[in-house]
């Protein structure tokens, strides 16, 4: 089963997902948008990566979906950008 989930973070959008990975577990997978801000090509895709930590494979689809989830957050804080 795969999860999906999006979230906003002040300018960003964050899609997070998790596939099952052949063999048993799940592996993550994030992708951080600019939606908002004052570039004029938005919306801007500022990270993306389809096998989080190396395709470390999760126990379930929570764990994998919340590690995807936390790695879009500290992409946007690396940035340096202000999360309302």
């Amino acid at each position: 089963m795969t999860s999906l989930q999006q979230r906003d973070v002040g300018d960003f959008r964050i899609y997070a997902g998790t596939f099952e990975a052949r063999g048993g577990g799940h592996t993550a997978a994030v992708e951080v948008h600019r939606v908002r801000g004052e570039s004029e090509l938005l919306p801007e895709v500022v990270f993306s990566n389809d096998c989080l930590s190396g395709g470390h494979r999760f126990d379930g689809s929570t764990a994998a979906l919340a590690h995807a989830m936390d790695v879009g957050h500290q992409v946007i804080r690396l940035r340096g950008a202000s999360v309302a």
